[in-house]
């Protein structure tokens, strides 16, 4: 599934996609100030409190 939420901060893509691997976060992309990326539907919040926690959105 793919999620896109806003940045509160600019953030390293790279950075990103590790913390999302993990959790099967694939193809991170930022545009326009926010963070587009698809992960499996069962892994959506871990990744999304992981991203929150971290300060990046």
């Amino acid at each position: 599934m793919k999620v896109s939420y806003e940045l509160k901060t600019p953030a390293d893509l790279k950075e990103i996609k590790e913390l999302l691997k993990p959790y099967g976060g694939r193809c991170a992309k930022v545009q326009d100030g926010t963070i587009e990326y698809q992960i499996k539907e069962e892994n959506e919040s871990a990744a999304l409190n992981e991203l929150k926690n971290r300060g990046i959105i």
